[in-house]
């Protein structure tokens, strides 16, 4: 891996979420203005591993005072109709064996320190799903930044015994149309996405945080691809940063 490629790319990316904060209201960093606020999730997976020192490093470079979450996972589950793990519930701290999320603050504004000392036990055990259900209406973000391969699901199981699977939005069927996959949810179950949605258009307005993502391999969900279209973010497809990954595009 080259760490520069890495550094071009990410501040590439989180210039254009500064430019949206500005654009949309928030603060644009320049006399006695603070600069946007900025959470970062890093998914701290295996697969993840050579490319957190450099990414850390270059987010905290172009936004010193950035929240910099660190998760072992990029998953989406959902039971029922509930996001697992999002805000509807604070759940208890009790990390299972294996990575874990980080629970170090010295880098972390007060609001970084407040979040994760309330939700560590929420983003342990619903990963990035309850990483964006809980801060997507955290106003005191202007956007919300996700680095990943994107190599985990989207899952929803519809509760009983056996729990029945209803949705999968799996890395290996993002290339195919919307409409080829399966898809047994009802209305009801179908509603997180809606709400997440219509969260993240309150960004347009100023009122909530746009959404950005970044794979190294694999289209983001579609959820998340959704989330970030409708708040003026963007995903970006950085597959040349892998040492097996594909040539860097000429344009």
């Amino acid at each position: 891996m080259n760490p520069p490629k890495v550094f071009t790319v990410l501040a590439l990316v989180l210039l254009s979420a500064f430019a949206h904060a500005a654009k949309t209201g928030g603060k644009s960093g320049g006399g006695d203005e603070p600069a946007p606020r900025i959470a970062v999730y890093l998914d701290c997976s295996s697969s993840m591993v050579p490319y957190l020192e450099a990414v850390e490093a270059e987010v905290r470079k172009q936004f010193p005072d950035a929240d910099v979450f660190k998760v072992p996972a990029i998953k989406v589950w959902v039971d029922g109709a509930v996001v697992r793990g999002g805000a509807a519930t604070v759940l208890p701290h009790k990390p299972a064996a294996g990575p874990t999320v980080s629970l170090d603050t010295s880098r972390l504004s007060a609001t970084g320190k407040e979040i994760l000392a309330r939700y560590a036990g929420n983003f342990e055990v619903g990963s990035v799903g309850a990483w964006v259900d809980i801060l997507r209406t955290e106003k005191r973000y202007d956007a919300l930044v996700i680095f990943s391969d994107f190599n985990d699901q989207v899952l929803q199981v519809r509760l009983g015994r056996p729990p029945l699977r209803t949705y999968v939005d799996d890395a290996g069927q993002r290339s195919l149309p919307e409409t080829e996959i399966k898809d047994d949810r009802t209305v009801a179950e179908k509603a997180w996405e809606d709400v997440w949605v219509g969260s993240f258009d309150l960004a347009n307005a100023g009122k909530a945080p746009a959404l950005y993502l970044f794979s190294t391999r694999n289209p983001a969900s579609r959820i998340l691809q959704k989330s970030a279209d409708v708040s003026g973010g963007k995903f970006t497809l950085i597959d040349w940063l892998r040492p097996d990954g594909p040539p860097k595009p000429s344009n």
